[in-house]
């Protein structure tokens, strides 16, 4: 414990006599963010995110559109099961995420449809479905 704590004063003294010493401090700062970088990338694991993203798959239908109605479904799903106490407003509240629940459905299966009857007739050599359509 000594020993941290005098590798801890010997490091504080000799950064106040780099400071101290230097005739300008842009170049202290600039060491010293370039020392707190370094210490950084070699003690933290860094995530490539890039490879994330490519290891997810598309999916080509999901418009922006789908997203806001998926939002408003997932809404009035947490403000019907938040009603308790009045049995009415709970009942108007259901049939309202009932609704907007059918309308993604409808949406989404709409979209998907699209999406895939548009992959399937695309002309080319290596796409085994345009034969299909």
């Amino acid at each position: 414990m000594n020993k941290e704590r005098d590798g801890k004063e010997r490091l504080d003294e000799h950064l106040s006599h780099r400071v101290g010493a230097a005739r300008c401090m842009e170049t202290v700062i600039e060491e010293l963010q370039e020392a707190l970088e370094t210490a950084c990338r070699s003690s933290f694991r860094i995530r490539n995110i890039s490879q994330k993203a490519t290891s997810r798959k598309s999916v080509p239908w999901l418009t922006q559109n789908l997203t806001i109605l998926r939002k408003k479904v997932n809404a009035q799903r947490r403000k019907f099961q938040r009603t308790k106490n009045n049995n009415d407003l709970r009942d108007e509240r259901k049939e309202q995420y009932l609704a907007t629940k059918t309308e993604y459905a409808a949406a989404f299966r709409k979209e998907s449809y699209t999406s895939w009857k548009e992959y399937c007739t695309m002309t080319s050599i290596t796409n085994p479905w345009s034969g299909i359509y």
